[in-house]
C-alpha cells in the first residue's frame, strides 16, 4: 500500500499495481533525461507536452521499478488514457519538492494577490 507521507501514489495499469513517487533521485533523473531544470519541465507539462508527461511518469515509476524504460512508461500512459493527467497531478501534489511551487490549479496565489484599498465600491454604498 502506498505511503502518502512519503509521497507515494498507487495506480492499477497494465494488469499490475504500480507505486509512483517523485523522490529527490527521481527528480534528478528526470532533469538528467530531459536536459532541463524542474521549473522548465513543469512549464512544458503545463503546455501539454506528451513527451514531458511520459517522462514524469517514467521518473515516478523508477524508485520501485528501476529498470523501467520510457516505452514501458508510455504503455502505462496509453492505458491510463484520460486518467494520466489526474494521476500525474496526484503524484506531483504528493511530492514534497514540488508542493510549494504553485498553488492548486484554479486557486489564486496569495503571494501574487494585489492589496485592496479597503474602500467599498460605489455599488456597495447606500
Amino acid at each position: 500500500m502506498a505511503n502518502p507521507m512519503k509521497g507515494e501514489v498507487d495506480i492499477e495499469a497494465c494488469g499490475e499495481r504500480l507505486r509512483l513517487i517523485l523522490s529527490f533521485n527521481a527528480i534528478a533523473e528526470l532533469e538528467d533525461e530531459a536536459g532541463r531544470t524542474l521549473a522548465e519541465i513543469m512549464t512544458s507539462l503545463k503546455a501539454g507536452s506528451v513527451r514531458t508527461m511520459r517522462l514524469i511518469l517514467w521518473a515516478a515509476m523508477r524508485d520501485h521499478r528501476p529498470a523501467t524504460t520510457l516505452r514501458q512508461a508510455g504503455a502505462v500512459a496509453e492505458e491510463l488514457g484520460p486518467e494520466l493527467g489526474p494521476v500525474l497531478g496526484k503524484v506531483i501534489a504528493a511530492c514534497g519538492f514540488l508542493a510549494a511551487e504553485d498553488p492548486a490549479p484554479g486557486k489564486p496565489d496569495p503571494a501574487k494577490r494585489s492589496a485592496g484599498t479597503g474602500a467599498a465600491s460605489g455599488s456597495d454604498m447606500a
